[in-house]
């Protein structure tokens, strides 16, 4: 079969965002799935599912760090192939077990294969990008995986109300899917096919490195709108369990709130690039979220929450699109820039469900939303006193 070049991209647009897209329903319904599995077949309290959830999280980023000078030889389907196969049997392993020890160990490889995934699919479509290209590509691959994870909070939720173990079956089942979609469009596509490692693409195309400093900014951004994803996913669900006294189902419906604001957001910031390169924004984005968790605990019923992850929603998106754009732009390296993104947010997803579990266990949702608030803040007075100095160097 030949296609135009120009083909062969729209093809490889399409398949590698559906695959984000089920592949990150599919993380996601495992994860919240998680939070209530190990509380009803484990008896795990709050601070023993926080640390329990940031087993796969923690592992991830290791090996993240550990697999980044190796993975950049290989081609980047083979990979996403490896990662879909290893966190099914991750996930068959898990659910199978009524051994904590064992649970424990599913979990550690499920975070290890999982970082074979994203920043290989992240360097994958990003490459050759830049400016309007790189923006339309990025936030098409965020509004693909962001709706994967809107949608999968309410599914999960209804399958959990039948069965704790219901999501990681059907989550074997979507794993599977996502597999053969790779596969199948490789096979019939020769220039999906014939996409080279980083490594090869680098050597047969002399570049030159032009990256923007801003990413530092962005990163540290990411950090802290990520811990509080990890509060809203992991910690949240206890909280209306316990306080709240909601429903699986319609915890599920509140986060699918911030999951639609969230894809929402990044079709609109695919289509604008006033924030391109301005460091204002991305210091903007960090002061709204630490303002509004100040808000956010005060709230005491589901209806002030629903407004809250709706904010939420909009400004994770910028900050996650800050991030992937700044550290992607300019750079020659593009899956190692995607592993720093990934690292990064992973070190985020550990402090917020380790953390703040543990706040929440021995104080309270309201105290850990004030943790999370404060800490913004002084990171984001950090950056800007690092931007203030900067500034005056060059001067």
């Amino acid at each position: 079969m030949h296609l135009s070049p120009q083909k062969t991209d729209t093809i490889q647009f399409w398949v590698l965002n559906v695959a984000s897209f089920l592949a990150q329903l599919t993380i996601a319904m495992v994860n919240l799935a998680l939070v209530y599995h190990l509380r009803r077949v484990f008896a795990l309290g709050a601070d023993g599912i926080g640390l329990a959830a940031s087993i796969g999280p923690a592992t991830y980023l290791v090996f993240c760090i550990l697999l980044a000078p190796y993975t950049i030889h290989y081609r980047p389907r083979h990979l996403v192939q490896l990662s879909l196969a290893g966190m099914g049997f991750s996930v068959f392993l898990f659910v199978s077990t009524h051994t904590l020890v064992v649970a424990y160990i599913a979990l550690a490889l499920y975070g290890a294969f999982m970082s074979l995934l994203w920043p290989q699919i992240e360097g994958w479509f990003s490459r050759g990008k830049e400016g309007a290209g790189l923006n339309r590509v990025a936030n098409a691959f965020n509004f693909s995986w962001s709706f994967g994870v809107g949608v999968s909070s309410y599914i999960a939720g209804l399958l959990v109300e039948l069965s704790t173990t219901m999501p990681f079956y059907v989550s074997l089942l979507l794993f599977a899917v996502v597999y053969l979609i790779i596969f199948i469009s490789s096979a019939l596509v020769p220039g999906i096919r014939a996409v080279q490692s980083e490594h090869s693409d680098n050597k047969a195309n002399a570049k030159v490195d032009q990256s923007t400093p801003l990413r530092f900014y962005a990163w540290a951004g990411i950090i802290a709108l990520y811990s509080g994803m990890s509060v809203i996913l992991t910690i949240f669900p206890l909280y209306a369990q316990d306080e709240l006294g909601i429903s699986e189902s319609q915890t599920g419906l509140l986060l699918l709130i911030r999951g639609v604001a969230t894809c929402l957001s990044f079709l609109a910031l695919g289509r604008l690039e006033f924030w391109h390169f301005k460091k204002r924004y991305i210091f903007l984005v960090q002061i709204l979220f630490a303002l509004f968790c100040l808000l956010a605990a005060g709230f005491t019923s589901p209806i002030p929450y629903a407004f809250f992850f709706l904010v939420f929603g909009f400004l994770f998106a910028f900050a996650y699109d800050q991030s992937m754009f700044h550290g992607a732009s300019g750079s020659i390296n593009r899956s190692h820039r995607m592993i720093i993104h990934e690292v990064l947010l992973t070190i985020g997803t550990i402090l917020g469900a380790v953390g703040g579990g543990y706040i929440y266990e021995k104080l309270s949702f309201s105290r850990l939303l004030l943790v999370v608030a404060s800490s913004a803040l002084v990171l984001v007075s950090i950056e800007m006193a690092i931007a203030c100095v900067w500034r005056q160097r060059k001067q």
